[in-house]
């Protein structure tokens, strides 16, 4: 009777602990399902809400590179007209690319911070009708691979390709196979494009820009390769913040106050004639209207101008004929420049002198250099124009002497007196008078600070209210050297477009940085991404799998 009493108890005993295990078995079995059901549900509710909210993304890339600045932010969420963004390019086929997927969740930041912008991806074939529809509105040709920005009639066409920053050199392997293009790409300004042509489609006034670039069909500028690539940066740079730039020949095209409200004159290598002076000067005067502006880029490489520089004497402006260089170590800086044949050489850092001209720069603690700067001189006379610096140099800075005959001569004698070489033959023209001399002693020469970027206002009082023209003057064209203007780490580029914001009176102000690509801390390699697909699907189960065996084998134990 003991041994059957014992028998029953041992399987009472047996059946409670069985229906223990069950019973934690079955609450952590319940537990396990109601946190996968719960990490499920976030995770769905978080992907809608990414897609119905693209801007609650989190942007871990050390660059940046999807964030957008809060002037941008502003600017579009007080849009008060539709804006479309069509992109003729299916979506599926940019996503693929993991540089042109950087456009893609670019715009839908945009499409999730305003009602007004809607986005659209199309195939230039399979839907004619979208084309056609654009096509309509726009003067040029509209390709595959080109994004179009509209609002009402006014269209704003630009390839993919203007979303990022082209190693130049770089560039002409990839024509010839030798590179791909993604290792071309040094920078993401997919922001600045595309923020400007909001901007430049929505503006109620449009900048209107004339870039004088020919005269007569040929290049007005030294054809050498640095000055062809500086006068293309400065009209991209324009087109990019929202000026209408429309390239103008000197001679043969007209040039009138009711198609342009600013002109562009990049370093003419010969004298103007006396009729294109006529056609600035009546530009500028716009029939007694004024509000019109002249840029005017002065270069090294340019001969002798005596109709040009007795124009700009009538505006105060004198630009010597020499070029400013700084010899102090902590006021000047290396840099490799296009200008110089991909030489490397020193440039004087030059001083902001007034912070009306920089409301747009994001950092203002950058540097800004002027290459081969020639300096800019003020004409004191009494004839109500008033001329203002905008940028000088430190007072270490001195003047080498510019006359010889030939292009090749002048930068020849540039790069030898930037490396201490004496010239042999020198002239300096002054305002009144011209003195020659022999020889160039660069630890006699005078020191000082000089200007090498200016500008000049003629103002009016009309109907209780005040009109202007001005004319800008900047004194090399190597301040737009293709290193210098596209390195992020020079304020040359952004100072340009604040200062002339400023001066043309554009409101909407916003200058925008390009994002270095070279930085970005969340590339992954190929074998880098191999080691985390075998971390997260293999390595973690067979760790979770090891551990529930142990705790089984545990319980069993028990």
């Amino acid at each position: 009777l003991k041994t059957i009493m014992e028998q029953q108890d041992a399987k009472l005993i047996k059946q409670r602990q069985r229906k223990k295990k069950m019973k934690y078995g079955g609450i952590a079995f319940a537990i396990t399902v109601i946190v996968t059901a719960i990490v499920i549900l976030v995770n769905v509710v978080v992907g809608l809400l990414v897609e119905r909210y693209p801007n609650a993304k989190i942007d871990l890339t050390s660059s940046n590179l999807y964030e957008v600045s809060d002037e941008t932010i502003d600017y579009i969420k007080n849009l008060t007209e539709p804006v479309e963004i069509a992109v003729s390019s299916e979506e599926s086929t940019l996503e693929k690319d993991s540089y042109l997927k950087m456009v893609t969740e670019l715009l839908k930041k945009y499409q999730g911070y305003s009602s007004e912008i809607e986005v659209t991806y199309f195939d230039t074939t399979k839907d004619p009708d979208i084309l056609s529809k654009y096509q309509s509105k726009y003067s040029g040709t509209i390709s595959s691979d080109n994004v179009i920005v509209c609002s009402g009639d006014r269209v704003k066409v630009f390839p993919l390709s203007d979303f990022f920053d082209m190693d130049q050199d770089k560039l002409q392997y990839y024509y010839y196979g030798q590179v791909s293009l993604s290792e071309c790409i040094t920078a993401f300004k997919g922001e600045q494009s595309l923020t400007n042509a909001i901007m430049n489609v929505t503006d109620a006034n449009p900048q209107r820009v004339g870039f004088i670039g020919t005269s007569n069909g040929n290049t007005i500028y030294s054809p050498t390769q640095g000055n062809q690539y500086a006068a293309k940066v400065l009209s991209t740079l324009l087109d990019d913040n929202g000026y209408d730039v429309t390239q103008l020949d000197m001679v043969t095209d007209t040039i009138s106050p009711d198609d342009y409200d600013l002109l562009v004159l990049p370093a003419p290598v010969n004298d103007l004639t006396v009729d294109a002076i006529d056609k600035l000067e009546t530009f500028l005067h716009n029939d007694g209207n004024l509000g019109k502006r002249l840029l005017y880029i002065a270069d090294f490489t340019q001969g002798n101008t005596p109709n040009l520089d007795a124009f700009l004497k009538d505006w105060n402006i004198v630009v010597d004929n020499s070029y400013v260089i700084d010899d102090n170590s902590s006021t000047q800086q290396a840099v490799t420049l296009l200008v110089a044949g991909n030489q490397r050489m020193y440039a004087p850092i030059v001083n902001q002198t007034s912070s009306d001209y920089s409301s747009g720069l994001s950092n203002t603690s950058l540097p800004i250099i002027a290459p081969v700067s020639r300096p800019i001189l003020t004409r004191d006379a009494n004839n109500g124009r008033v001329v203002t610096d905008l940028l000088d140099t430190a007072d270490s800075a001195y003047c080498v002497p510019l006359n010889l005959d030939s292009n090749s001569e002048r930068a020849e004698a540039a790069w030898d007196a930037q490396n201490g070489v004496t010239t042999t033959e020198a002239t300096e023209e002054t305002t009144e008078e011209t003195t020659t001399t022999t020889t160039f002693d660069a630890a006699n020469a005078e020191r000082s600070s000089y200007s090498v970027m200016a500008f000049s206002q003629n103002q009016a009082a009309q109907d209780n209210g005040q009109i202007e023209s001005d004319v800008m003057v900047i004194g090399s064209m190597g301040y737009f050297d293709y290193y210098v203007a596209q390195d992020t780490s020079y304020n040359n580029a952004d100072y340009f477009i604040s200062a002339l914001n400023t001066i043309c009176g554009k409101s909407d102000n916003i200058v925008i940085t390009a994002k270095d690509m070279n930085i970005t801390s969340m590339n992954t390699t190929a074998s880098q991404m191999k080691l985390l697909t075998t971390v997260v699907l293999v390595v973690f189960p067979a760790i979770t799998i090891v551990i529930g065996i142990v705790i089984w084998a545990r319980r069993k134990s028990r």
